[in-house]
């Protein structure tokens, strides 16, 4: 059967948070977690937020990968998203990723081959001296400056030469908003208006993408 929606989203989550078989990895997990604003949901936002997006006219997908935090996890996640997104050459593909997801995805952004037309990134780490991906591609970058595990993972990848903000996108900050609030459908303002995160996210994707927020 012959699928007749023309886009495709897909989800690319960041890395996996598990708790540990030991008692006392556990505890010093739980202490990390809590100094940084994260908490160990196991992907349990997903389906809510794959449940959001299907008011788009869009197939959406959420892409399952390790979750790994090492770049040989990153690199070896970013082929098998390639290889998948291969298979959607005919659809229009928008991106929308989470944390380290980011970077797992840009691989596929700068793929000619792929027509991408749009790349999200919330709460994703960068560095200063990141390529810019093509034109053709809107890219839309979600931040708060209350994400001090963001601030973290800046520094601790790119040896201090991290940044929130990036050239060539649409920069959104949403205040007082700690990493793993970004998973959470809570009420947030967004140009004077009061709306749910999910919402947000969704219209960003919505009727031809984040170019209309331009």
């Amino acid at each position: 059967m012959t699928n007749v929606n023309k886009k495709l989203v897909v989800i690319v989550p960041g890395s996996k948070t598990k708790a540990s078989r030991l008692p006392l990895l556990n505890t010093l997990f739980a202490k990390f977690y809590s100094y940084f604003g994260i908490e160990v949901e196991e992907g349990a936002w997903l389906e809510p937020l794959r449940a959001t997006f299907a008011e788009i006219p869009a197939d959406t997908l959420i892409f399952d990968w390790s979750g790994g935090v090492s770049p040989f996890a990153v690199r070896r996640a970013a082929k098998e998203l390639n290889r998948l997104l291969l298979e959607y050459k005919d659809k229009e593909i928008f991106l929308f990723t989470k944390s380290l997801g980011g970077s797992v995805a840009e691989k596929a952004a700068r793929d000619t081959r792929l027509c991408v037309k749009c790349l999200v990134y919330v709460a994703s780490p960068h560095s200063r001296f990141r390529k810019a991906l093509p034109s053709s591609v809107d890219v839309v970058n979600i931040y708060s400056d209350a994400d001090n595990y963001l601030l973290f993972a800046n520094r601790l990848l790119y040896f201090g030469f991290g940044t929130m903000q990036i050239a060539n996108a649409l920069n959104i900050e949403i205040p007082e908003t700690r990493h793993s609030d970004f998973n959470h459908n809570r009420e947030i303002q967004y140009r004077g208006n009061k709306l749910l995160t999910f919402e947000l996210y969704r219209n960003l994707l919505s009727d031809g993408g984040a170019s209309q927020t331009h």
